[in-house]
């Protein structure tokens, strides 16, 4: 980072968000319409085009805005072993910065339900940040709210998503922390208009969206978890391999695996790994 660019950032206000959800559901196309900026690559495809962990600050009445955006989870072509790879790049990455105010859980408006993929996201996520009052900080951000949706339809929409998904957050923030929540904020945009259509309600959105992040005091990313937890296990095991006059020849072998605990709660083993082998001479008792 340039030193300009240091001086530009270093003594205003920063709100920082992190946007998270699933590939396709529109996470760059939100972070470039809050920045105002194409600062995030994009793409229709179902294959996300974002593959690390990337932060960027708009420009002009947005330059105290600091937006990073993700690799999408559930990715067509990546499957759980990739999703855990991006999950620990973003832990580091998040690790870097000096303060973080809100987590926005980016869905599609098309989506009916609280999926199970986007249920174990949430839940990794969960197992990263501090417990304590994790929740205040997240809000959802529905996307492809087509701009030229007729009014009372979308108020249709809106409550409908409002009427479905609360109640699955309400018990999703219990089951993860253990906090009551009443209410999650949501808003609702529309990323990529037509061109020529008025947006301004989508526009009106962000600006409520930043209102509320900006209140937020910031996580302690300090307390971040980097890592998956490991734990070592060990095993011995002894057998005879000569007996000869009198005496009998044991041999141990040491073996060590790794077990791993992944942010999602999920448990894997290595294989495991011969660490020395003793040999031990001792006399066949007399009966």
């Amino acid at each position: 980072m340039s030193s300009n660019y240091s001086i530009q950032h270093g003594d205003i206000k920063k709100t920082k968000l992190l946007l998270i959800g699933k590939t396709g559901d529109g996470k760059s196309s939100l972070g470039n319409f809050i920045l105002k900026d194409n600062k995030f690559e994009t793409s229709d495809a179902a294959k996300s085009v974002t593959q690390e962990t990337r932060g960027c600050y708009g420009e002009g009445d947005r330059s105290d805005i600091f937006v990073i955006d993700t690799p999408g989870f559930d990715d067509s072509n990546g499957g759980i072993n990739k999703d855990r790879q991006h999950m620990s790049e973003m832990v580091n990455y998040i690790k870097e910065q000096e303060g973080l105010q809100a987590i926005v859980i980016v869905l599609n408006i098309t989506n009916t339900k609280l999926s199970d993929s986007i249920k174990t996201m949430i839940k990794m996520i969960c197992k990263i940040f501090p417990r304590s009052n994790f929740w205040e900080h997240v809000c959802i951000v529905w996307t492809k709210c087509s701009c030229d949706t007729p009014e009372k339809k979308l108020v249709r929409q809106i409550e409908s998503k409002k009427e479905k998904f609360l109640p699955a957050f309400i018990k999703l923030a219990k089951e993860t922390t253990g906090e009551e929540i009443v209410k999650i904020p949501m808003f609702f945009v529309d990323s990529c208009p037509c061109k020529g259509m008025d947006n301004s309600r989508s526009e009106e959105e962000i600006e409520m969206l930043l209102t509320w992040a900006s209140s937020l005091p910031s996580l302690n990313v300090e307390r971040i978890v980097k890592n998956e937890k490991v734990i070592i296990e060990e095993k011995e095991y002894t057998k005879v391999v000569e007996v000869k006059n009198g005496f009998v020849k044991l041999k141990t072998e040491y073996m060590r695996r790794e077990k791993r605990i992944g942010y999602d709660g999920s448990v894997t083993y290595s294989e495991w790994e011969l660490i020395k082998i003793k040999y031990k001479i001792k006399p066949i008792p007399k009966h």
